[in-house]
């Protein structure tokens, strides 16, 4: 259940050319020889599919690629060797697309009438740039210099913001939370170590099966999702026992920034941020000019047997009683941008995904979804209102505090679809 990895630099190479084109990707023909086709599923009936998701350039298998038919409601990840297995029933049609996703990998959309038992990923970073490296620029001096103007570069002082933020909660294949909210924020700073405080504004239920559980916008958003406040890797110490490597990307926009990916070896809550051992990994994307950190991807990918189970999760309850083996693979993406032209660079985008799936004693199967995504806007740094965290009496965060408007919600999702356009 763990992962060993690295590369091999080769001087002089050139890639084999590919002949065929398939599925938006280049699969040569050796490779188009393994790639099956899985038949087709009869109306009504249900079965599992399985297959395997491979690096293109290696054959290599991708472990914990993640795979989604969102409109059917189906979210898998794939194993430590890129096997996985997809429910089909009459909820597939013809027009049904996969989405494949890995960190380091392009993501591909594939018809699932398409879909081969092996599935190839193009990689998206690690063909490694040439980098002139000068007496100081390491990745090493690269994140610490960026660590050391958090201050310079990040707002310290507390401000308030509106969020638009969307909650998806998926349990066996089924939608069991679909909620759009509004809220406004008040934020401390990011040196500051208090959860950020928010006010329910505006509601728009699109789904609830489990009304009495979900109650309070702060069952979502306090969680630990700005990286510069929590994230390890951004620790003015801790950075420095990552394992550091420059990496080139292929997207021009960020041909300005510093692409830095990390990895630790350290097992503990002090490094990884979670309570039992996990595959801790990332990116960290910095501004060539003033340091600015201006994304971070943070990645965990965990499989438990039994025994670390009862030794890591007991304190669970239930949830993890006569489980035998457990896969949690989580993602948190933040986004920052200088959106007020003052050199502060503030969050403008939260993403996370959290996936669970376990297998109990009877062979089992259950899995679990939590996707959250939160764009910030309408910032304000004059008259900052401060909203108190609550306790006890969570009367900002109760999600039924407010009426659903929906004249306010056609006219903001118009204006915010014009501006994810732009």
């Amino acid at each position: 259940d763990q992962l060993h990895d690295g590369y091999i630099f080769f001087q002089r190479a050139t890639l084999p050319k590919h002949r065929v084109i398939m599925d938006s990707l280049a699969i040569s023909e050796k490779q188009l020889g393994f790639g099956k086709k899985i038949g087709q599923i009869g109306k009504g009936q249900k079965t599992i599919i399985k297959g395997q998701v491979i690096d293109q350039t290696n054959n290599a298998p991708v472990p914990f690629a993640t795979l989604i038919l969102k409109n059917e409601e189906i979210y898998r990840v794939a194993d430590k060797n890129g096997y996985y297995q997809l429910p089909v029933d009459k909820r597939i049609e013809q027009g049904s697309s996969v989405e494949i996703s890995s960190l380091g990998f392009e993501t591909s959309q594939v018809l699932f009438k398409k879909l081969n038992i092996k599935t190839y990923l193009k990689p998206k970073f690690e063909e490694l740039k040439e980098v002139v490296v000068t007496g100081y620029l390491s990745p090493a001096t690269v994140l610490k210099k960026a660590i050391s103007r958090k201050k310079t570069n990040h707002p310290i002082e507390p401000f308030n913001f509106y969020r638009y933020g969307r909650v998806l909660v998926n349990k066996n294949d089924r939608d069991e939370l679909d909620l759009e909210l509004i809220t406004k924020d008040y934020d401390q700073g990011y040196l500051s170590p208090y959860v950020i405080t928010q006010r329910v504004e505006q509601i728009k239920w699109n789904k609830n099966n489990n009304p009495k559980k979900y109650k309070y916008s702060s069952q979502f958003f306090s969680y630990r999702q700005n990286a510069i406040r929590y994230a390890n890797i951004l620790h003015k110490r801790k950075y420095k026992k990552f394992k550091l490597e420059f990496i080139g990307s292929n997207n021009e926009v960020e041909d300005g920034l510093y692409v830095i990916s990390f990895q630790t070896e350290r097992n503990k809550w002090s490094y990884t941020n979670r309570g039992y051992p996990t595959k801790y990994f990332g990116r960290v994307y910095i501004d060539k000019v003033n340091f600015a950190i201006v994304k971070v991807v943070e990645n965990w990918e965990t499989l438990l047997r039994e025994e670390e189970i009862e030794k890591h999760l007991k304190r669970h309850g239930h949830h993890y009683q006569n489980i035998v083996q457990t896969t949690i693979k989580e993602e948190n993406i933040c986004y920052f941008e200088d959106i007020l032209n003052d050199g502060k660079y503030y969050a403008t985008r939260y993403f996370n995904r959290s996936y669970d799936e376990t297998i109990d004693k009877d062979n089992k199967r259950e899995n679990g979804v939590l996707e959250m995504d939160s764009h910030l806007f309408d910032f304000q740094l004059k008259d900052i209102e401060e909203i108190e965290y609550e306790f006890s009496e969570k009367e900002h965060t109760v999600l039924n505090r407010v009426e659903f408007d929906k004249t306010y919600w056609d006219s903001f999702l118009k204006q915010f679809a014009q501006k994810q356009k732009q």
